[in-house]
């Protein structure tokens, strides 16, 4: 199983792409800093328990559901960016 940095980072990256946005939309939908969130996606950033509830508050989607592995949630990011164009 991955680290936690890469299961939130996974998770982002999932919820993002469901939306059909890319980083930049997904976040500023948010009014989130999207380097820092950016970073946080590929599992670059260490986060406070603080910054989870901030995030997940801000996305609408649990904590829990942030912090939890999926393999059905590996998304590539070409995939993303492939989506987001069309």
């Amino acid at each position: 199983m991955p680290s936690l940095n890469k299961v939130l980072g996974i998770n982002l990256r999932y919820y993002r792409y469901t939306e059909n946005l890319s980083q930049e939309k997904y976040y500023s939908k948010y009014k989130l800093s999207i380097k820092h969130l950016a970073n946080i996606e590929r599992g670059k950033e260490n986060v406070t328990l603080d910054c989870v509830e901030r995030i997940s508050k801000a996305i609408n989607i649990s904590s829990a559901d942030l912090l939890t592995y999926d393999e059905n949630r590996i998304i590539s990011k070409k995939r993303i960016d492939e989506k987001v164009k069309k």
